[in-house]
């Protein structure tokens, strides 16, 4: 598979499989485009480390963005001994044995209902930290899948907007609404004017307004002026500020998942190809979504078509039907494309199947950040 070799500039024989691989000067190209925003409006970006928690690469990321956004306590734990910025930690619920500690992290705390809101209010320091909570915009903008809707039916995301009342505003500085999954600009702008339309007597009373991730501004086809015009009208009108949670934005198209081909089944209609990366392990998107990831060097109009198959024993670890120019061969690397997003940090190892490596590339230089073995397979199970 040469032509996989000469369509991307990465250092392949330098590279053990299976491996993820952060492109750095995508990942710098990424930010640019948050940075225009922020210039350009005065707004809030943060990192949502639920989607990319590469900790190494925090530094880079923290020269653009204004703080993180976890999702529960070691996610925070880590967000402030790596990235060094403002916290935001929000959560369905918060357990009675945490909060303290999460309080403690955070410098904004988002509550899901006004039960938690008012449960731990007296805990929280006003002078000292913003309080958040969530509200469920009620309109249904994500397209793909309702698994990653959350205003999808009877959704646990966040509180009606006639809950709110006076006492409660009276206790929030920040409405967080979180509606989107991978949306254009299209659907960016119509959740802030139903923001604007339905929620106009609350975000008079407001300091931030966070709308939450999903706004896939790095994608070739959104369009940002839109964005930025949006964002600058409605911080006018309410005399507030915007957050934006990106996560899965900041990293789009900026790393990579190289495995290898171990072994070829031949006696199918379809030859299988058997990697030694796996979708229920490595990509469960694959699986959840679903979707079929990209692979460098792949067309669907190809004359020689195999199946991916993972290196599990679940029968349904299939990454996808994949054509090449050339036939493949046992050995040949295998490149999944926009990988760094909801990959680790959703990985198992499930079958004691390996963890794949970290690993950064510059451009020019190839470097291993962190590789797995026995014992981190080990120490999860007793």
């Amino acid at each position: 598979m040469d032509n996989l070799l000469n369509s991307i500039n990465l250092p392949l024989n330098q590279i053990k499989t299976p491996s993820y691989v952060a492109d750095l000067p995508k990942i710098k190209e990424n930010l640019a485009i948050a940075k225009k925003i922020k210039d350009e409006t005065g707004c809030k970006i943060i990192l949502a480390t639920k989607a990319f928690s590469m900790f190494s690469i925090y530094p880079q990321i923290a020269q653009i963005l204004d703080g993180t956004t976890a999702s529960g306590i070691y996610e925070a734990r880590l967000d402030r001994e790596e990235f060094g910025k403002e916290i935001h930690v929000y959560s369905p619920a918060y357990k009675e044995d945490e909060i303290d500690e999460i309080i403690k992290i955070s410098d904004n705390i988002y509550f899901n209902s006004v039960n938690q809101l008012e449960k731990f209010y007296s805990k929280t320091d006003r002078k000292t930290k913003n309080i958040g909570l969530r509200v469920n915009p009620q309109i249904n903008l994500v397209k793909n899948n309702q698994l990653y809707n959350p205003s999808s039916k009877n959704s646990r995301f966040g509180v009606q907007i006639e809950e709110i009342n006076d006492d409660t505003l009276n206790k929030i500085d920040i409405l967080h609404i979180h509606n989107l999954c991978e949306n254009l600009d299209h659907e960016s702008l119509t959740l802030i004017n139903h923001i604007d339309q339905k929620m106009s007597h609350l975000l008079k009373r407001i300091k931030y307004l966070n709308i939450g991730g999903g706004h896939y501004y790095t994608h070739p086809n959104y369009n940002t002026q839109n964005l930025i015009k949006a964002i600058n009208q409605i911080q006018d009108k309410y005399n507030l500020k915007i957050i934006i949670e990106s996560g899965a934005t900041v990293v789009y198209e900026a790393g990579y998942l190289v495995s290898e081909v171990i072994d070829i089944v031949e006696n199918k209609e379809t030859p299988i190809a058997i990697l030694d990366t796996s979708a229920t392990c490595h990509m469960p998107d694959v699986l959840e979504v679903p979707y079929r990831p990209n692979v460098i060097g792949s067309d669907d109009n190809y004359q020689y078509q195999y199946i991916f198959g993972g290196s599990t024993c679940l029968t349904g670890d299939i990454i996808g039907n994949y054509s090449f120019k050339d036939k493949l061969k046992i050995g040949d690397k295998v490149i999944f494309s926009d990988m760094m997003q909801y990959s680790f940090v959703k990985n198992n190892t499930f079958n004691g199947v390996k963890l794949p490596s970290l690993a950064v590339f510059d451009g020019k230089n190839y470097k291993v950040i962190k590789e797995f073995g026995y014992q981190d397979f080990k120490n999860r199970l007793s």
